[in-house]
């Protein structure tokens, strides 16, 4: 095993054992593990592995393991609410703030082929598709992966 497939395990190892840690906390974990990652590679691993940044309970940022392939439902919108306006081709989905980034990483991940492309600000998502019909399906997906 190399030293970054090492890592990257004891990083889910943790995220499994103790969802929502911030970056010093997982960095500090994997050093008393005798596991050495810069900022830089530890910011990198997360981004590789999947994991999501959510406010944590005392305002702080922290990190959420979600799998690169997971559907929305097991990700991080189920469970949150949102709501959805369409604009011809164009959804604005918002999201409680703060999760605005994380939830448009989610959608992302999906490949779903009829969006274009996605911005997400702090509590507002912005999702391009190529037309209506296309739009109209992006928000029966965005729905029933919400269960509704």
């Amino acid at each position: 095993m190399s030293e970054k497939e090492r890592r990257q395990a004891a990083i889910k190892e943790m995220l499994i054992e103790k969802a929502g840690s911030t970056q010093e906390d997982i960095r500090l974990w994997l050093i008393s593990r005798g596991v050495q990652a810069s900022q830089a590679t530890l910011s990198r691993d997360l981004r590789e592995l999947g994991a999501v940044k959510i406010p944590g309970e005392n305002g702080n940022s922290v990190y959420r393991l979600e799998g690169p392939f997971g559907s929305i439902a097991s990700g991080i919108l189920g469970g949150f609410t949102f709501r959805v306006d369409p604009v011809n081709n164009l959804l604005v989905l918002h999201t409680s703030p703060g999760l605005a980034s994380g939830f448009c990483a989610q959608i992302d991940r999906q490949g779903w082929p009829e969006i274009v492309g996605t911005i997400a600000g702090d509590d507002t998502i912005l999702i391009i598709t190529r037309s209506i019909d296309d739009r109209v399906a992006v928000e029966r997906k965005l729905k029933r992966e919400n269960g509704e």
